[in-house]
């Protein structure tokens, strides 16, 4: 998995492509996400376009970034999932705790208001 950082309209959104399996990649992830807490940088959305699947352990690794940030009063949406990954959101339920928007201008909008 790939992972790139970027600011629109001073909200954080990282971009995630290829699988999310676990292993040292997502722990990028984990540490990018610590990182951005420290740096109070609590808005943030996770863009799951380029993201071709996600295993349990993926889904963990969102749902342990969505506690964390809770905590510290911030907020993770989701955007852009394709079919596949939008298909293991609703099997898991996941797309009941977090905000999943079909676009980023959307999510990123949402965290604005």
């Amino acid at each position: 998995m790939k992972i790139k950082k970027k600011e629109v309209d001073g909200i954080t959104v990282l971009e995630l492509s290829g699988e999310m399996y676990g292993g040292p990649d997502n722990m990028k992830l984990i540490d990018m996400i610590s990182d951005l807490i420290n740096e109070k940088k609590l808005d943030l959305v996770i863009s799951l376009a380029k993201v071709k699947w996600i295993s349990s352990t993926g889904l963990g690794i969102l749902v342990s970034a969505r506690s964390r940030y809770a905590k510290d009063g911030g907020v993770i949406k989701l955007c852009h999932p394709n079919d596949r990954v939008l298909g293991i959101l609703q099997v898991t339920r996941l797309n009941l705790i977090f905000d999943v928007f079909d676009s980023e201008q959307e999510a990123v909008a949402s965290l604005q208001k």
